[in-house]
């Protein structure tokens, strides 16, 4: 059974010097196909649904 989950990711709890960007498509590398969704929140956060 999978489960649906989702991943908050917002630029302002990133280290100095690391990119939203960079972040979100690392999380997508690592879950490949398991990915859903990917949503613009606000001008700087992102959710990413996924399943497990």
């Amino acid at each position: 059974m999978m489960i649906h989950k989702i991943r908050y990711f917002e630029s302002k709890h990133l280290e100095q010097g690391v990119y939203l960007q960079d972040a979100v498509n690392a999380f997508l590398a690592e879950k490949g196909e398991n990915i859903i969704a990917v949503l613009p929140v606000m001008q700087d956060s992102l959710l990413v649904h996924y399943k497990e």
